[in-house]
C-alpha cells in the first residue's frame, strides 16, 4: 500500500500502512469501539473474568474511551463505572468521565463519594521521547504509582490491571503485587501489536491485611 503525501515523514507512512492494514482496527470500526485497544480489554477479561462480578470500576487513563465501552457491555453488576485521563473523554452513558490526573488532591476527593472499588484497571502510556531508559523510567513510575492507588483504593478481594513495558526491570513492583495480591501473571494480548513490548500485569484477589 502505497501512501502519498509528501508532508509525511517515512516513519509516519510507515506506521500509517500499518494502522489502515490492522484487523483491529478494522473490527473496531465495524463493531463501533472508539480505538483497538478496546479488544485488549476483552481478551484480558475472557481470559481472567475480571468484569463480569465487579460493581464499582476504576478506569486510569481512559481517553478515548473504548476500556469503559467495554466495562460497560460486560459489568453487568457494575453501579459505578468512573473513567479518568488528562485528556478529554467524550461522554459515555453510564460513565463519570473525569479530566484530571489520578494522583491529583481533587479527584482523590472526587473518589470519595465511591470508595472502595473492586477493579481498578490501568491502560496509561507515557508521552514516549525516543530514549529507551527515559520512557521506561516514565512508564515504571506510571505503573508504580497506578500499584499505589490501587492498594489504597481496593477492597478486599479487589483485582487491579496494569499496562506495562518489557523493557527494563520491573522486579520491585512485580514484588510489591505478590505481597498483596493472591496471584499475579503477565498476560499479552493477541491484540497488542507483535512489536510492541507492551504486557499487563494482572493482579488478582488483593489480600486483607497486606499494603
Amino acid at each position: 500500500m502505497k501512501i502519498k503525501n509528501k508532508f509525511l515523514s517515512e516513519k509516519s507512512k510507515k506506521w500509517l500502512r500499518r494502522h489502515l492494514k490492522d484487523e483491529f482496527v478494522r473490527l473496531s470500526k465495524e463493531e463501533q469501539f472508539r480505538s483497538r485497544a478496546a479488544y485488549k480489554l476483552i481478551e484480558i477479561d475472557n481470559k481472567f473474568k475480571i468484569l463480569g462480578s465487579s460493581q464499582s470500576i476504576v478506569d486510569l487513563g481512559g481517553a478515548p474511551g473504548s476500556w469503559a465501552e467495554v466495562i460497560k457491555t460486560r459489568a453487568k453488576k457494575a453501579k459505578i463505572i468512573i473513567s479518568v485521563d488528562l485528556l478529554d473523554i467524550e461522554p459515555l452513558k453510564d460513565v463519570k468521565t473525569v479530566k484530571d490526573d489520578f494522583t491529583s488532591k481533587s479527584f482523590d476527593q472526587f473518589l470519595d463519594k465511591h470508595r472502595p472499588f473492586d477493579l481498578i484497571l490501568s491502560d496509561i502510556s507515557p508521552n514516549l521521547s525516543g530514549n529507551k531508559t527515559a520512557d521506561f523510567l516514565q512508564s515504571q513510575a506510571l505503573v508504580e504509582s497506578a500499584l499505589e492507588f490501587a492498594l489504597s483504593k481496593l477492597s478486599a478481594e479487589g483485582h487491579f490491571v496494569a499496562k506495562y513495558f518489557r523493557t527494563g526491570e520491573m522486579k520491585d513492583i512485580f514484588i510489591k503485587a505478590k505481597k498483596n495480591f493472591e496471584k499475579i501473571s503477565s498476560f499479552k494480548p493477541v491484540s497488542s501489536r507483535k512489536e510492541s513490548s507492551e504486557m499487563y500485569l494482572i493482579c488478582l484477589k488483593k489480600r486483607k491485611l497486606l499494603n
